[in-house]
């Protein structure tokens, strides 16, 4: 079985359609346990539902692990719990080599709607400090159950990975024991987090204008550029922080996001809202954006408008951003043919924030390779620097923490495509601490005071949350 899909039935209330795609899958698996597999395939049965409110939905599953997607345009969310296949360094079947090759060996073309969902650590290797001890380089899950929306459908979906006799009764087991753990979702009530009791910021004020210093005056004595000196500050609240909750009400206060949840673990989740792309693909055709540049959101339309009009015709924000656009123009020329990009930036608006945003796309020449495409595109200048080595290493000798995953790739993959967004605009939640991380481009002229009100501005979303203000 490759997959079964009820495209054509009425959708069901969320609790038949459980039981109905988990009596079919019991069956796909159960079918195909007399035949050995040489090649581990998925599978997935979907199954349409009426209208579901898939954080309420992930929310009460909090006793599973737990993942979230929703891309920019509002277009698709997926709400998922459990782990059908998990791909990771030392994990499971995968032991090296090309992790994109790897899942879509995984993955069937026929399939709609199959992904894995993951991201990538900003530095490979390992981690420093304890904040992000037990994350790899690299992380990729195609969760068990998912609800799952596309524009006005919604549908609920069993992942299986299918093997030989003695894995598929394993995996059965396993299906039957989660599919009597779902929990009907319940709306919450909107009561306040718990209070927050402390902050800390790494670096702090004093340091970060000292860090900012020396990078203005590296500008003059060496071949750097520009670079992205970025900030962690950790809110400590009385009581633990529920990761869905937090992203349910960040939702509220962002648009124009792709916001995400990876809650592997009790004791880690990374969550964000990010406003940049860094690439989609479909087959061959290949769109990414520069976005740098920032200015704050005005509390007036005229002051709004002067704002936007400032930050197109800053020559500070212009060269932040003219980095990016120059890496990506020669980036998309070396691998694609119909290159078709904006001559000029146009204003991303956001909630608390304005950014200049350029658009670029092309066809891609040769094999349709991600694993190229993530190397030849991440960190990008608007969260690395240029030239790209030097400002790498400057950041990590710099930088008195581990980002992470924070600026990095986060994102899906299928079989004929796969969309990954940067990402920024994000925290990590451990307990009773969220960790958020903001960055700021430096380059010659750049003010350590504002950039550092640039960080304040870019975190207004997460204070929102977690003082309960609107």
């Amino acid at each position: 079985m490759s997959e079964k899909s009820d495209q054509s039935e009425a959708a069901l209330s969320l609790e038949a359609a459980i039981r109905r795609a988990g009596a079919r899958a019991v069956e796909a698996l159960t079918g195909a346990s007399a035949a050995p597999a040489t090649v581990r395939r998925l599978a997935r049965v979907q199954v349409p539902i009426g209208e579901v409110a898939a954080l309420d939905w992930l929310r009460a599953q909090a006793h599973l692990t737990q993942y979230y997607w929703a891309d920019r345009d509002n277009a698709f969310e997926m709400a998922g719990v459990g782990e059908a296949d998990v791909v990771a360094p030392g994990q499971g079947d995968f032991a090296g080599g090309d992790v994109f090759a790897f899942m879509r060996e995984r993955l069937s073309p026929e399939v709609r709607g199959q992904r894995y969902y993951g991201g990538f650590r900003f530095h490979p290797g390992p981690p420093r400090g304890e904040r992000w001890r037990a994350f790899h380089d690299f992380r990729f899950v195609v969760p068990r159950f998912e609800v799952v929306r596309r524009g006005k459908r919604y549908d609920f979906a069993c992942n299986v990975l299918l093997g030989d006799g003695a894995a598929n009764r394993r995996t059965l087991d396993a299906v039957v024991e989660m599919l009597e753990s779902l929990r009907q979702p319940v709306r919450m009530a909107r009561l306040p987090f718990p209070p927050v009791t402390a902050r800390s910021d790494a670096p702090d004020r004093a340091c970060w204008e000292a860090t900012v210093y020396a990078a203005l005056e590296a500008f003059r004595t060496t071949p750097l550029e520009k670079v992205v000196l970025a900030r962690e500050t950790v809110f400590e609240t009385e009581g633990p922080l529920d990761p869905v909750a937090v992203l349910a009400r960040l939702v509220e206060y962002t648009e124009q996001s792709f916001d995400f949840c990876f809650h592997p673990a009790p004791d880690r989740a990374f969550i964000g809202a990010s406003p940049e792309l860094l690439y989609r693909r479909s087959q061959c055709f290949l769109e990414s954006e520069a976005v740098a540049g920032t200015r704050p959101r005005g509390h007036t339309d005229a002051e709004d408008a002067l704002l936007g009009e400032v930050l197109l015709t800053d020559d500070k924000s212009r060269r932040e951003h003219a980095y990016v656009v120059k890496m990506l123009r020669k980036t998309f020329k070396g691998l694609c043919r119909s290159v078709r990009f904006d001559e000029k930036p146009s204003l991303l608006r956001l909630r608390n924030v304005q950014h200049l945003k350029a658009r670029i796309e092309g066809l891609i020449e040769g094999p349709e390779d991600d694993a190229a495409l993530i190397r030849a595109l991440h960190p990008t200048p608007a969260v690395g620097g240029t030239p790209r080595a030097a400002a790498l290493r400057w950041i990590e000798e710099y930088e008195p923490f581990d980002r992470g995953i924070y600026a990095s790739p986060v994102g899906w993959v299928a079989a004929v495509g796969a969309e990954f967004c940067v990402g920024i605009r994000s925290g990590l939640v451990q307990g009773n601490t969220l960790a958020l991380y903001n960055g700021a481009g430096i380059v010659a002229g750049s003010d350590p005071a504002e950039e550092w009100m640039e960080l304040e501005h870019k975190m207004g979303n997460f204070l929102k949350v977690l003082f309960d203000y609107a």
